[in-house]
């Protein structure tokens, strides 16, 4: 049984781990309304951006817009990446696949990577064996190192004040892939935000681009120079970027407001494991206490 000696350690060891959850809880708290407002911010952009995108599909699509020619240099001194419209849209059945796993790099969240890793295998078992991973973030990293699957990109120690030239290598990256033959297919796994509290996993594709609906109607009273072509394939590198950001902003929120839960919910076990075992001491001192005072009262009993 435990002593008088050892419920007063337990009780000073878990008042310790109460103190740094606690401290945990609120540095989630600030970080997740942070996270929250830059992935809100960028949202009118993206919808804009969608928009300009869907009212030159509409005027775009000439005799040789497949073979219109798609140049991207997402960074400085990155490498420029030469395409088609065609190639970017094109429909077909994959045989090089690649999932992008974007996780934490630190724990204490719960379930978030486990949920995350969960879809990611369940994205590559449909995918086909020939699927190879490209990794964000420590924990995903981590887990695939363990198994038979390949990793042909990793990318740790993203900023979550989502710095531009970080987003760019990811979206460079992703696109160098594709355009350079060495996948036919390029998914995204990652968390969105759906409130201050929740999120959910979604598989989305990213390359090649899903069809965006011309707007026949906007289009109409719209002029575009030198031609839509030539514009809509000048905005394909933004939007690609866009997509990127947007799936961090999401990933990054997402993350914090599960790691909010997580501190939450340790607190509160903190909490009531001080309330047991500060009834447990109280109990054992008082029965200490009786103890003693039944050998006093032996003790003068024996000397009348």
């Amino acid at each position: 049984m435990a002593t008088l000696r050892d419920i007063k350690a337990q009780i000073k060891t878990v008042a310790n781990i109460r103190k740094i959850t606690r401290a945990m809880q609120l540095v989630a708290a600030a970080k997740l309304n942070r996270a929250i407002e830059r992935a809100h911010a960028g949202r009118p952009y993206s919808e804009e951006l969608e928009a300009v995108l869907r009212t030159l599909s509409g005027m775009a699509g000439g005799e040789h817009a497949a073979e219109h020619p798609v140049e991207m240099q997402l960074r400085a001194d990155g490498p420029v990446l030469s395409t088609t419209l065609g190639a970017l849209f094109s429909e077909h059945e994959a045989t090089r696949p690649v999932v992008a796993l974007i996780t934490s790099d630190r724990g204490l969240c719960g379930p978030f990577n486990t949920n995350l890793i969960r879809a990611a295998h369940h994205e590559m078992d449909a995918l086909g064996p020939g699927c190879r991973l490209v990794t964000i973030g420590r924990k995903g990293a981590q887990h695939f190192r363990r198994t038979d699957a390949s990793i042909v990109w990793h990318r740790e120690g993203l900023s979550d004040r989502l710095v531009l030239d970080e987003i760019r290598e990811v979206t460079e990256k992703l696109v160098e892939l594709y355009v350079t033959g060495q996948a036919d297919r390029v998914v995204l796994v990652y968390a969105r935000s759906v409130s201050s509290a929740t999120y959910r996993v979604v598989t989305e594709p990213f390359l090649p681009i899903a069809r965006i609906e011309g707007d026949g109607e906007a289009a109409a009273d719209v002029i575009v120079e030198p031609d839509p072509d030539r514009v809509f394939a000048s905005l394909i590198p933004l939007y690609a970027t866009t997509r990127i950001h947007s799936a961090l902003a999401n990933s990054f929120a997402s993350e914090y407001a599960a790691k909010l839960t997580a501190m939450q919910q340790a607190t509160k076990n903190a909490d009531e494991k001080l309330d047991e075992l500060v009834i447990l001491r109280n109990r054992l001192r008082q029965a200490v206490i009786t103890k003693e005072l039944a050998e006093i009262v032996g003790g003068a009993e024996a000397l009348k």
